[in-house]
């Protein structure tokens, strides 16, 4: 028969053990650490109320000290009829004081903190850089530092103090994840690793993150940075809002309303398409599904969906309605422009450019100005969404119509307008879909936008005075359209009654010739 040592403190949790006689039975190698959680030989009290017979307090502090004894001892701990009465009730209320922070976190779910107390508590011994401890049951290093803990100078090595230094105890609290996760922007700049690099990216240039963590991640970031170094911890802090469900629910494992970002991303990849049972309240759900998406089309969404700090709602359906389509039709654009070659300077500004081409240049200089400051200050979704509105508006929708005959013409002045508008967007636009416009540019014009390290310039410096044409322009575009649409013709077809307003004489030839119209 093998013998089986079994350590028993005493005869119940919260009457109170004596703590050397407990590391005394570690130091004896049991097999099993047991307490018995009570009985009901002091009554039937607590065994019909489902109460403890003894404080939360007394419990909490005694099996605090067991479960640190079973780490050192590396065996079972065992409790038999937990709260006295051993009730349902109170394996519940034994479970959460056995996973509270001070009891088991402070324990074994985070990094200690590696330090320990001379005898006397007026000295403190810290490891070498780079080694890890866990003080509560490691001695230290015999090339630890010794410390004065009031003045917290230097005062020798560990190995020549150890005498002094009486029983030593090693810190048993821990960092919490914080401050741990504290360290993120220190380390990427290259702290104590590459101080050249420190001192060229300290501090660093942005901290993303959610506004849910704003008290703990970004407080925390903030004061150790000023702590160590009394400097701010990142130039810039972009706080983004919380993803929602299609009622509003922020999405979170413990409601199961999330959606898994991977499957969005992979939708329309291989054929693959996506389909989602989201969990609403009451018992509610809701079924979505989507055939292509994909990372470009998820950034796109993400970037001009919502403003920095604004909760976003996540659903695929509308990420594909509203943004593939975007995509798309920047895509249908580029196909269009590579029936049309250009060979000459895109750089240089023709001196005989068109007044349409002079007007829809008017428009994109607007936007590189807004796109410029959007990214300047970190403001993505005003650049994001000028892209959007800009590209799939004026430009795809006005310009390119009223510019198709001339492009089929070799027209110069509209085949350079083309090239120099689309190789710019593509450009503004990488940021956001690296991917796709690095595709794109590579293919028209051997580049990749990705690769471009300066903001393109303005085409036209004095816009307002073309800008100012736009929404008349629009205006008319659409009565005309709308009365052929309303007449059953189709937009190619010649139309009368409708003339070009005073507001828009100096394009009026090319709004005739686009519309077709006839006295």
């Amino acid at each position: 028969m093998i013998p089986i040592k079994v350590l028993v403190p005493s005869g119940v949790l919260g009457l109170g053990f004596d703590l050397e006689a407990l590391n005394n039975g570690v130091k004896n190698n049991p097999d099993i650490i047991s307490i018995d959680g009570g009985s009901t030989d002091s009554g039937p009290y607590s065994l019909g109320s489902g109460t403890s017979k003894y404080s939360r307090a007394a419990i909490k502090a005694e099996w605090k000290s067991l479960m640190i004894a079973r780490e050192k001892a590396n065996v079972p701990l065992v409790i038999g009829s937990c709260g006295t009465c051993g009730t349902n009730g109170m394996v519940d209320w034994m479970e959460n004081i056995t996973i509270d922070w001070p009891v088991s976190r402070r324990r074994w779910y985070h990094t200690e903190i590696p330090i320990w107390y001379s005898e006397d508590r007026t000295k403190v011994v810290t490891p070498p850089h780079g080694k890890y401890v866990q003080p509560w049951k490691d001695s230290p290093p015999l090339d630890s530092i010794v410390l004065d803990r009031e003045s917290q100078k230097e005062l020798g090595n560990y190995e020549d103090l150890k005498s002094e230094l009486g029983k030593l105890e090693g810190e048993e609290k821990v960092f919490d994840t914080w401050m741990d996760s504290s360290n993120s922007n220190l380390y990427v700049s290259g702290y104590l690793s590459n101080p050249e690099l420190f001192e060229r990216a300290f501090p660093t240039g942005v901290r993303p993150q959610g506004k849910e963590i704003v008290r703990t991640w970004l407080y925390y970031t903030l004061l150790k940075s000023t702590l160590l170094l009394d400097k701010p911890g990142f130039a810039n802090v972009w706080i983004d809002g919380l993803g929602m469900d299609p009622w509003g629910r922020k999405m979170s494992k413990s409601l199961g309303n999330g959606i898994d970002a991977s499957s969005v991303l992979e939708c329309g990849f291989g054929g693959r398409t996506g389909s989602w049972k989201i969990k609403g309240p009451e018992g509610k759900q809701v079924a979505l599904q989507a055939k292509k998406i994909g990372s470009e089309c998820f950034r796109f969404w993400k970037a001009a969906d919502a403003q920095v700090g604004d909760d976003f709602q996540i659903n695929p359906e509308q990420i594909e309605l509203r943004y593939f389509g975007v995509l798309t039709k920047i895509f249908n654009v580029g196909r269009f422009a590579s029936q049309f070659e250009f060979d000459g300077d895109l750089d240089t500004i023709p001196d005989d450019l068109e007044n349409e081409d002079k007007w829809i240049l008017a428009e994109f200089s607007d936007l590189l100005e807004k796109a410029n400051a959007g990214y300047s200050e970190l403001d993505i979704y005003t650049a994001a969404q000028g892209i959007k509105t800009f590209s799939t508006g004026v430009f795809a929708s006005h310009w390119l119509e009223m510019a198709k005959t001339r492009l089929y013409n070799d027209d110069a002045s509209a085949t350079w307008t083309l090239h120099r508008i689309f190789r710019d967007l593509l450009s503004i636009l990488s940021p956001v879909c690296p991917f796709f416009t690095h595709h794109l540019s590579t293919t028209l014009y051997e580049k990749s936008s990705v690769d471009i390290d300066v903001f393109p310039e303005s085409p036209i410096s004095d816009t307002k005075s073309w800008t100012d044409l736009t929404e008349s322009l629009v205006d008319f575009n659409s009565v005309v359209w709308k009365a052929k649409k309303d007449a059953g013709v189709s937009l190619a077809a010649p139309i009368s009654g409708h003339n070009v307003p005073d507001s828009l004489k100096d394009i009026e030839n090319a709004l005739v010739s686009m519309h077709k119209l006839e006295d």
